[in-house]
């Protein structure tokens, strides 16, 4: 569920959902290592 909610964090401010956030490297790295993994069942579908 946390890579779903950080997509979200990423990717709603270009929908008009949020407001940007500043990501830091280490956070943005912590995210891909799980998607990358295949957990992305809680990602949006694009």
């Amino acid at each position: 569920m946390l890579v779903g909610d950080l997509q979200r964090i990423i990717e709603y401010p270009e929908l008009g959902f949020a407001i940007a956030q500043q990501l830091s490297d280490q956070v943005t790295a912590a995210y891909h290592r799980p998607v990358d993994a295949g957990f992305d069942s809680r990602l949006l579908k694009r």
